[in-house]
């Protein structure tokens, strides 16, 4: 009788160790499906909705500022649209950007600016816009920034990341327009002031696009 408990009781040790392990898995799956839930970017909130045009925006994990999305409805065509952005759009001066063309296409075009503003010291960035058309009529230019390419004005030029696209959808009227972007301007600027240079460029590139692709006049503002 005794043999057969020694027998036992190893084989009874193990089954403990088993489920221990098991349930060890299961709170580190657990654990892990949570922390991939939390990694996901939140949901998309209205911050401001105004003469038709609403920026939402929303918390990309890791990331130092909001993603910003900016919407509207105008009567151009997204071919026009797009057209625009790749022409007049990147043309328009700004006294704050000294922008050099390295490369200038319909399809794509790459460009490197030099920021230049009285509060932040100079952002130096490459960027490129390329297009593309799908079979619903729907036209996407997408941007990204690159590393500057050309030379600096100054060594310790401060690198401005920043990647998006505009998203032109044709409706019975003409088209929904539609603008992200995700941009950290770099170095140590104050986080609440530059989500509001932020937010405040963003809408006012939209409403530059509405009037230039329309052929009205473009509103006054920001770098004018």
């Amino acid at each position: 009788m005794v043999l057969f408990r020694n027998r036992v009781a190893p084989q009874a040790a193990i089954l403990p160790s088993r489920v221990a392990r098991a349930l060890g898995c299961l709170l580190l799956l657990s654990a892990a499906l949570s922390l991939s839930a939390r990694a996901q970017a939140q949901q998309w909130r209205t911050a401001s909705d105004k003469d038709g045009i609403r920026l939402e925006t929303r918390r990309i994990p890791g990331e130092r500022f909001d993603e910003l999305r900016v919407s509207t409805s105008l009567d151009a065509s997204p071919g026009a649209i797009a057209d625009y952005l790749f022409g007049k759009y990147l043309e328009e001066s700004n006294k704050n950007i000294s922008r050099t063309f390295i490369q200038r296409g319909r399809e794509s075009t790459i460009w490197s600016d030099v920021l230049s503003t009285p509060v932040i010291s100079e952002r130096c960035y490459s960027m490129r816009f390329e297009r593309h058309s799908h079979a619903n009529g729907e036209i996407r230019v997408r941007f990204a920034s690159l590393d500057y390419i050309g030379r600096k004005p100054v060594p310790d030029c401060i690198a401005l990341r920043s990647r998006g696209e505009w998203v032109m959808t044709p409706t019975g009227t003409g088209t929904r327009l539609t603008y992200a972007s995700l941009t950290d301007i770099g170095g140590k600027v104050p986080a609440m002031m530059a989500s509001r240079s932020l937010s405040a460029a963003a809408i006012m590139s939209v409403r530059k696009v509405v009037a230039g692709a329309s052929g009205l006049a473009l509103p006054r503002g920001i770098g004018d």
